[in-house]
């Protein structure tokens, strides 16, 4: 029942009652307290808690019906009287009168069985429920650090140039914040599961009750009643329950700041259009056993989702995989676009290059080269972004050769690898050269830097 409850002596109707009488069906204040006590020492009362008016009378609530709940309404879920039910619907009647009503003994099995699979979600739930919500607060703080860590990178970044971005840089810490509250769990989610153990443990014991006093016919009003109250507390505990699971998915979400430009001069020529805060999925390169490590999988986004949309990304050739013959990377690459090539040696070395152009005829010609204006190059070791000198030179695929060359022999500058050694047997072949224009395209000859792995994706 809402609100504060009454007393049922019409003289005390202002009285707020304390007390209520199960065989009476009254509420009763304090002074009608003591004198119902004298009358009626084997009635049994109830202290009404003032925070739980949790108590059932089988009288309808509605005003001035006054009739025993006989009825059940199943468009509503509610118990109703014979006056909710009437064909008269003026000064009260008939709320009920075009709904799907049943006598509440017609009901009884249907809310059993309900009671019945009520209770085994309630016992599943509660078994599970204390490691679940541990792990939604582990999720929780870890979000809380991602974004404090990434308030603070912004303002290490605002600190240089204090005086030109004071405004821009509010912007963006005030956006920051919109995008957790947009998109992540929020402190009000964490409340409501603290509370739910023990929401789930009063729904089980109650049901439990019923469960075990169900043949009591003289109670079944009391009983469905009970049934209705777990059923409506449960769809609250579900609502919960799903938030909880849902923020499982926050583990594979990273909220990062991309600066336009490295530099210090541009950012203040461009102040209003400085730095974008991004949501990032971190299952993106999800298959690659290069980038086991979140920290070189965080960088490389962060290196090239400045220059590069990513929507997703898909694994389209690995060399451990696929071989390293010409026509196996041909083949997979053919008329393909927006390619992210990500290249492992020896000694730890991640590098890698991006094409944005399709690559038609692929494995037709002898010798080819492609131009691409928007290709680049990789480091992570360096945490750097290399410009292609030459476009028109941006890769090559020479069929005796490794076909991969990402600006080769002086015409541009890149990473690339080949093979020195002619193909045996129509499929071995030679260990590959793994080539560093940073040392001015000397070849990494010592076991230690040899190509350990290739992975190209296509980025969608």
């Amino acid at each position: 029942m809402e609100g504060k409850q009454k007393c049922s002596f019409k003289a005390h109707k202002e009285s707020e009652a304390i007390s209520f009488c199960e065989q009476c069906k009254i509420f009763m204040c304090n002074r009608c307290l003591n004198l119902h006590k004298g009358l009626f020492e084997n009635h049994q009362q109830y202290n009404i808690d003032k925070n739980n008016n949790d108590i059932f009378i089988d009288i309808c609530k509605e005003k001035e019906h006054e009739r025993k709940l006989e009825f059940f309404c199943k468009t509503h879920n509610e118990l109703c009287c014979v006056v909710c039910i009437s064909k008269l619907n003026e000064n009260g009647y008939g709320q009920h009168k075009d709904c799907d009503v049943c006598s509440i003994k017609n009901i009884k099995d249907e809310k059993k069985n309900k009671l019945n699979k009520n209770i085994k979600f309630l016992q599943d739930l509660s078994n599970n429920l204390d490691n679940t919500i541990n792990e939604l607060k582990t999720i929780f703080e870890n979000i809380n650090k991602n974004k404090e860590e990434l308030k603070l990178y912004v303002q290490k970044l605002f600190t240089k140039i204090r005086s030109a971005i004071n405004e821009r840089e509010d912007e963006l810490l005030k956006e920051i914040d919109n995008k957790y509250n947009d998109n992540f769990c929020n402190e009000d989610i964490i409340e409501e599961s603290i509370k739910l153990p023990n929401t789930v443990k009063k729904s089980l014991e109650k049901a439990k009750l019923s469960d075990d006093d169900w043949n009591n016919n003289n109670k079944l009003s009391s009983l469905i009643n009970d049934c209705i109250n777990i059923e409506n507390s449960i769809k609250t505990i579900k609502y919960i329950n799903d938030n909880i699971k849902n923020s499982q998915k926050f583990n594979n979400i990273k909220i990062i700041f991309t600066p336009k430009d490295d530099s210090i001069n541009e950012f203040i020529k461009n102040i209003k259009e400085f730095g974008n805060i991004n949501i990032v999925q971190l299952n993106y390169f999800e298959e690659s056993l290069i980038l086991k490590n979140k920290v070189d999988l965080i960088q490389l986004i962060e290196l090239i989702s400045n220059r590069i949309k990513i929507n997703n990304t898909k694994l389209i050739y690995r060399a451990s995989r696929d071989g390293l013959e010409f026509k196996n990377i041909t083949d997979k690459l053919k008329n393909k676009s927006n390619l992210i090539f990500i290249y492992l040696t020896g000694n730890e070395r991640i590098f890698g290059n991006y094409l944005k152009i399709k690559l038609e005829n692929l494995g037709n010609d002898y010798d080819k080269y492609y131009k691409d204006e928007n290709a680049f190059a990789f480091s992570l070791n360096n945490n750097k972004i290399y410009k292609i000198l030459i476009p028109e030179y941006a890769i090559r695929f020479l069929r005796t050769n490794q076909p991969i060359l990402t600006g080769n022999n002086g015409k541009g500058n890149g990473f690339y690898f080949l093979s020195d050694g002619s193909i045996y047997d129509g499929s071995l072949l030679k260990e590959p050269k793994v080539y560093d224009f940073e040392k001015n395209g000397n070849e990494l000859t010592n076991n230690k830097n040899k190509l350990n792995e290739l992975e190209i994706y296509e980025i969608l």
